[in-house]
């Protein structure tokens, strides 16, 4: 008789050391779980009572193939080391899909369970993108040199009151996204470029949880100018210097403009590597969402 397995969680926090440096394993193939774990350890330390966080695993085993899953509020997440479906698939059976996700950074092989079990659930999944990897190691983005800023313009922190603007140009923009803005302002690495007459913010670009550089976005009044550019090698050299980490980034595949700039600076397209993000749509209609008193 087949033994039953059960979606359990992973609560000590040395146990998510240990499972992060897993994922060191075939550097950089593994590095976006390598990463999500990262980031959501040091904003659990930052914040131990951080809410709606769970780590799961099946049957306490996450040692034997790294499998975890990673549920923020309605973002997921979810990895093993040898991209097989047979365990994967069986914890992602297990979660509760009513209220629907944002499922993030689904690396190819993963992405072929994800639609698998998609159609077995009959989930409505909205929306999604397929996108191509760059990475720059934390040794050349070290040395990046500075790309000057054009005369009438500083550098920054990007700041709070910033969000609103970041959120509605935002090109994976979903209800609720604001929150995660101001999150990611608050938690992670940014940088802003600011118009020195006007102190108004013209470019930035914010580092996600996946460590992946994202919300590159330069308005448009103020492009072609290179700034996109400047704000996205101050970034690199600012986690190469803080973090000690290497830089990766995705692109939308027909972003051509994106690909220039991170070519430029001399990043490297990780081929075969593509991630993709989806949207899952609760089972009772509507749009998921974060609520507005957290």
């Amino acid at each position: 008789m087949a033994t039953v397995k059960q979606l359990t969680k992973i609560t000590d926090i040395g146990d998510l050391k240990d499972l992060q440096k897993l994922y060191l394993k075939d550097w950089p193939s593994n590095c976006v779980g390598y990463f999500w774990l990262d980031n959501y350890l040091r904003w659990l330390h930052q914040n131990p009572s951080l809410n709606h966080l769970n780590f799961y695993t099946l049957d306490n085993d996450w040692k034997s193939d790294g499998l975890f899953i990673l549920v923020h509020r309605y973002q997921l997440f979810f990895s093993n080391l040898s991209k097989q479906k047979t365990d994967l698939k069986i914890a992602l059976e297990y979660l509760d899909w009513s209220g629907g996700f944002k499922v993030s950074a689904i690396h190819e092989a993963h992405h072929k369970i994800y639609k698998e079990l998609a159609a077995e659930l009959n989930l409505h999944m909205d929306r999604e993108m397929n996108t191509i990897m760059y990475s720059l190691t934390c040794q050349e983005a070290e040395k990046l040199e500075d790309v000057k800023c054009p005369e009438g313009y500083y550098l920054g922190k990007v700041r709070l009151e910033h969000a609103d603007l970041i959120n509605d140009l935002w090109s994976a923009r979903h209800p609720g996204s604001l929150k995660l803005i101001q999150m990611l302002i608050t938690n992670n690495s940014n940088v802003g470029l600011y118009e020195k007459e006007s102190g108004s913010l013209c470019a930035w670009c914010l580092r996600l949880q996946s460590g992946f550089l994202g919300a590159l976005e330069v308005i448009q009044s103020h492009q072609r100018r290179g700034l996109g550019l400047v704000v996205a090698a101050a970034i690199s050299k600012a986690i190469a210097t803080d973090l000690q980490q290497d830089i990766t980034a995705l692109v939308n595949m027909n972003n051509i403009a994106a690909c220039r700039v991170f070519e430029k600076l001399n990043f490297k397209l990780m081929k075969g590597e593509h991630y993709y993000w989806s949207m899952i749509k609760p089972k009772g209609g509507g749009q998921i969402s974060w609520p507005s008193n957290e």
